[in-house]
């Protein structure tokens, strides 16, 4: 009879290790009632950041909120004496003379978390800055509005997402490919009262 082929150690056979990070891989345990709950929040961390509805910023230069010297650790602070003045909320976000470039997009995706962007947030674009290395900026990609930091790899301008589920998005020489990038992310607008989240 024959020795059987089945079973035995095989060359290439097996889970190749580290997976698609090429990293070694950790068991860990989830209660059965959770593992929805897990694959979910894991696929959605997993979603590249794009952002929809361009909408221009409404002028409203007279935007003033009272401000404190005292920081939020000191305890509530004390109007008679840590009073400093008011902060023009659109001074601080508009550049004055960019106006007409300075647009809030909203955030869908996790692809730039470790930049402090969520799904979610509303983002301040302004079109008039020269985007530079480090920058974080708004890009044009397949026709789509995304968001990631402008790098470079290998002498080349590249898109660097923040999340190291992403590969960089990197450009080629010719004309086929060329990196269009949209405007400058300036500032992060985040609600935390959940009556204004939307």
């Amino acid at each position: 009879m024959a020795p059987s082929q089945d079973g035995g150690a095989r060359p290439g056979a097996g889970r190749k290790p580290g997976g698609p990070f090429g990293e070694p891989t950790q068991q860990i345990r989830v209660p059965l009632s959770q593992v929805e709950t897990v694959v979910t929040y894991l696929d959605a961390f997993r979603q590249d950041t794009v952002v929809e509805h361009p909408q221009p910023v409404a002028i409203a230069p007279d935007l003033n909120l009272v401000t404190f010297i005292s920081r939020v650790p000191a305890g509530f602070p004390s109007p008679a004496a840590d009073y400093e003045g008011t902060l023009n909320l659109w001074a601080e976000m508009v550049i004055p003379g960019h106006e007409a470039s300075t647009f809030i997009l909203r955030v869908a995706g996790w692809s730039m978390h470790g930049a402090g962007i969520f799904d979610g947030d509303r983002v301040v674009v302004d079109q008039a800055l020269n985007p530079v290395k480090g920058d974080v900026v708004v890009a044009i990609v397949n026709n789509d509005l995304t968001i990631k930091t402008l790098g470079e790899i290998d002498g080349k301008p590249a898109l660097i997402a923040e999340n190291p589920h992403f590969k960089p998005i990197t450009f080629k020489d010719d004309e086929s490919e060329q990196l269009i990038v949209w405007g400058v992310v300036t500032h992060c607008l985040r609600s935390f009262h959940r009556g204004r989240r939307r």
